[in-house]
């Protein structure tokens, strides 16, 4: 999802949740769910469709405000040694809401 797409979503009232993914050392992605009855979820990527990654919590607010959306979820991914572990973790359960 490129960020006009985003405002595109946001002016027609369809984002329902944004969402910070920070996983140990790797750079934080924003994930938006969005849709009315059937929701999907995508990352934002850039115009070369590459995921749009960020340094700090600080860049993801600016690109949200400018897409007119303030508040979000900061999920923080904790690696665990992945060659051991069987599932996928569900981070949906291990969030922390951010209003800015």
């Amino acid at each position: 999802m490129l960020i006009s797409e985003l405002k595109e979503l946001r002016n027609n009232d369809l984002v329902k949740n944004v969402r910070f993914i920070e996983s140990g050392c790797s750079p934080m992605v924003v994930e938006v769910e969005y849709g009315r009855e059937s929701l999907q979820k995508e990352l934002i990527k850039t115009e070369k469709n590459s995921v749009l990654s960020f340094k700090n919590i600080r860049q993801a607010y600016d690109l949200c405000r400018e897409a007119g959306i303030n508040q979000a979820e900061l999920v923080q991914v904790i690696p665990h040694d992945e060659a051991c572990f069987g599932q996928y973790m569900s981070y949906d359960q291990q969030t922390m809401p951010l209003r800015f």
